[in-house]
């Protein structure tokens, strides 16, 4: 073998030599940075949640006051509610199990004319709810139904001419179902559509004059069917 054909050969060995030290490390680096490569978890519902909700309302009530005739009532109110939620859910498989308390500021009133020309009037101060509630995921997406416990503080005023004649109120409890659907805009950050009819029940408001005794009980009872928009923020 000539001279110059050795030292060619010496010279191709040493640079394919160098180019397997040089991708060797390269590509030890890439397969280690591919094993340690974070797999992405499933999104998962189960944990705790806070939120806020505004809806709209619609619903109807009657008072009777033991008497019959133009003295019981049934008309219907409206208005809005809003307020926050807390609650806590758990996922197995595709079914979600949870629990839920909410407390809402409202607008909900109504009124008719009654006796000739008295004026009574019926307006809920506050709602609050404790219910369960199960559903069944799609990935991100929750359909549920619920159901539960409702308490709320509801007003009875009787006025002529806009002149405050008397007034009642009593505490209400009843229940609450509906259903609703969720969808996870993050894996911290929801956010749904609720259906629900509330029924509060019947509850005796004592009626009186301004500073004065109670001069008749209406027994009023109220119904109501709401759909309410509400964001969840899942702490962990």
């Amino acid at each position: 073998m000539s001279q110059s054909r050795w030292f060619s050969g010496l010279r191709w060995s040493v640079w394919c030599t160098l180019g397997l030290m040089l991708a060797a490390p390269a590509a030890y680096a890439d397969g280690m940075a591919r094993r340690a490569a974070p797999m992405e978890q499933p999104f998962s519902w189960t944990g705790l949640y806070v939120g806020g909700h505004a809806g709209l309302v619609t619903g109807d009530t009657q008072g009777d006051v033991g008497l019959g005739g133009p003295l019981n009532t049934d008309y219907t109110v409206n208005g809005a509610l809003y307020g926050g939620q807390v609650g806590y859910n758990w996922q197995h498989g595709l079914m979600v199990y949870g629990v839920e308390g909410s407390f809402s500021g409202s607008t909900v009133q109504g009124n008719t004319a009654c006796v000739a020309i008295l004026e009574c009037k019926r307006d809920l101060d506050w709602l609050a709810t404790v219910t369960g509630r199960v559903g069944y995921a799609m990935g991100r997406t929750l359909l549920y139904g619920m159901g539960g416990v409702a308490w709320s503080d509801v007003h009875t005023h009787v006025s002529i001419v806009n002149v405050p004649l008397l007034s009642g109120s009593a505490t209400h409890t009843g229940w609450i179902a509906g259903f609703g659907f969720e969808y996870a805009l993050s894996n911290h950050v929801s956010t749904r559509i609720e259906y629900a009819h509330i029924d509060l029940g019947s509850a005796d408001h004592g009626l009186a004059p301004a500073g004065g005794p109670v001069v008749i009980t209406d027994s009023v009872n109220l119904k109501m069917d709401t759909i309410r928009l509400g964001v969840n923020v899942k702490l962990y």
